[in-house]
Formats: structure tokens, sequence, C-alpha cells
């Protein structure tokens, strides 16, 4: 499995109309493109888990993860005309940004050490 991660914080000028633009974009990719498995957004919640858990110089407010069944779904999903609708309106949304794409393994279901050896 691939998944798409998005970090990033809303400019705070951003209006309620823009993340609502974003949002019904990125719900309509999840059910019409073929390939996603899952799609999870969230925003930060505060846990004290009883040790430091401040990583890194940003912090960002919200999550978006995107689940594939593989490397070529993703790409479908990357060049679908509507994701690029989607880019266009979170740069114009984002103060902050961080993107990336890791190959998955469930610990539930499959060794993990294919990945971490």
């Amino acid at each position: 499995m691939i998944a798409h991660v998005v970090l990033f914080n809303p400019k705070p000028s951003a209006s309620r109309e823009l993340l609502l633009s974003c949002a019904q974009l990125l719900e309509r990719l999840a059910r019409e493109v073929p390939g996603v498995i899952r799609a999870s957004v969230g925003r930060t919640v505060e846990i004290d888990a009883g040790y430091p858990r401040a990583f890194g110089e940003t912090t960002y407010r919200n999550v978006c993860v995107l689940e594939f069944e593989d490397k070529a779904s993703l790409i479908n999903y990357l060049n679908n005309p509507l994701h690029r609708d989607l880019g266009r309106l979170f740069w114009e949304l984002c103060d902050s940004a961080a993107i990336l794409e890791s190959e998955m393994v469930d610990a539930k279901r499959e060794s993990l050490t294919r990945l971490l050896v």
C-alpha cells in the first residue's frame, strides 16, 4: 500500500468557502478515482502522553492521509484533473505544508522487517 500524507496549516485569512471547496473536491476524488483505499482527514489533538512530544521546528494543525492500492493508483490520482483543481485551491489556502509518499505495511497483518531492515 502507498500512503500520500499531507500535513498543513491553513492561512489565517483562508475563507470558510475555500476550505469547503477543498473538502468537497477531496471527497469527490476519494470516491471517484479508482485505487483509493481510504481518505482520512484530521485536526491536531492535544494529548498529554507524559513525555515530550514536540518534534521538528514546524507543527501542523491538519493532516490528510490517502491510502492507495499501489504506486500506479497514486499516480492516477495525482494526474486526475480534479486533483489539479484541488492542488490549486490547496496552495491558495495553505500557509505551510509537508507532503510525502510512503510505502506502508499493516503491522497487524504483515511483517515490518521488509521495510525497516
